[in-house]
């Protein structure tokens, strides 16, 4: 194996999967993936280390596997975070502007300020995104450089975590003899890797629906303004069909993916499947299943999910911010309907996005599942 400089390197910690990939662009501009490895996520949940033995052998695995693939050595790694325990502050940070005009230096005292702040003197930081800058109380200027003035204010929309949470999820990474670039909150590595340039401007919600947690966040005017994460995601789903229907978790999962629907199935619902039962005991190992059954049990879900997203939108401070432009991605937002029932729930103009500007063996072949990873690999791109 060979060390690339110009690889660029990414990790995507998930619930369920761990994705590691690695691309390379070409001098016409084309992004191609050289790499890319999938294996179940054990040691971690919800962004949190639960056994950090099992969290590193696991991230070791994805590593080594996306090595063999590319030919090549990964010496560091960009790594997506995505937790119910990451939250999100607004802080406002003003400073007089040394020279008579805004340069790189005032922004940046800007933001050594705002991280000296004492509310996050238990937190990391992920990322800090500016909202909105103001220059001698005239807000709404999305450029101060080389902008006249005399204060400058900026206000911070930044993603922490609890700082004990942070260093387990560093170590568990970095003992794979691995340097870690730089950590990306998952949900603003989606909304860059399925959002179009539009979207990005104009205002719109991203929701990335993973295996344990759900995460929405915002946009306008190419800026991250707001997020939100709750412990809830696919696997919930599938535990209650196994529950419902007395099946595996590994059945459930497979008749969620490849039959279920949130929307009605009247003319499918007699049409029967024959599912393993859990009961061994029973000669009749069987159990009689319709889409209809799982669409009672589904749906309601997704409902509650969508109730969750109308008043977090409504909520946060940002509806005159962002279009009525809804995108779904993450594992969870390929059942069957979901866009429509979007939209005839609260008429949200609504799609599922999968990641751009990657080519996947000649093909765009990368599914909503791998939107965080293809994210992380576009954010570098677009540093």
């Amino acid at each position: 194996m060979k060390k690339n400089k110009n690889l660029i390197s990414a990790l995507d910690i998930g619930s369920s999967k761990l994705s590691c990939m690695q691309t390379i662009t070409d001098n016409n501009g084309i992004t191609k993936v050289l790499g890319f490895s999938i294996i179940a996520t054990k040691g971690i949940k919800s962004g949190i280390v639960t056994d950090f033995n099992l969290a590193s052998e696991c991230i070791l695995k994805a590593i080594n596997d996306c090595e063999k693939q590319s030919g090549e050595i990964i010496k560091e790694l960009t790594v997506s975070i995505s937790s119910h325990k990451c939250f999100t502050k607004i802080i406002r940070t003003k400073v007089e502007i040394k020279d008579e005009k805004v340069t790189e230096n005032d922004i940046q005292a800007c933001i050594n300020k705002t991280l000296e702040d004492d509310y996050l003197f238990d937190k990391k930081v992920i990322n800090i995104f500016p909202r909105d800058h103001i220059i001698d109380k005239a807000d709404g200027i999305t450029n101060p450089i080389d902008m006249y003035g005399n204060e400058l204010e900026i206000d911070f929309l930044l993603t922490c975590i609890g700082i004990n949470h942070y260093k387990n999820y560093v170590k568990s990474i970095t003992s794979c003899n691995v340097d870690i670039y730089r950590i990306v909150f998952s949900n603003f590595a989606a909304g860059h890797a399925v959002l179009n340039e539009y979207e990005l401007d104009l205002g719109s919600v991203i929701v990335d629906m993973g295996a344990r947690t759900t995460s929405l966040g915002m946009f306008s005017k190419n800026s991250f303004i707001f997020s939100d994460v709750i412990p809830f995601g696919g696997n919930n789903i599938t535990e209650a069909i196994a529950r419902k229907l007395s099946i595996t978790f590994e059945e459930a999962e497979k008749l969620k993916v490849m039959q279920a629907s949130v929307l009605d199935a009247s003319q499918e619902e007699e049409m029967f499947l024959e599912i393993p039962s859990i009961n061994f005991e029973n000669e009749k190992n069987f159990i009689q299943v319709t889409r209809r059954n799982l669409h009672d049990i589904v749906k309601p879900f997704y409902e509650e999910l969508l109730k969750w997203i109308y008043q977090t939108i409504k909520s946060s401070g940002n509806v005159n911010l962002i279009g009525k432009v809804l995108v779904f991605t993450g594992g969870a937002s390929q059942i069957d309907g979901l866009s429509i029932l979007a939209n005839n729930m609260y008429n949200y103009n609504s799609r599922i996005g999968t990641a751009k500007n990657l080519m996947f063996n000649s093909h765009h072949t990368l599914d909503a599942s791998h939107s965080v990873t293809g994210g992380l690999i576009q954010n570098e791109l677009n540093i």
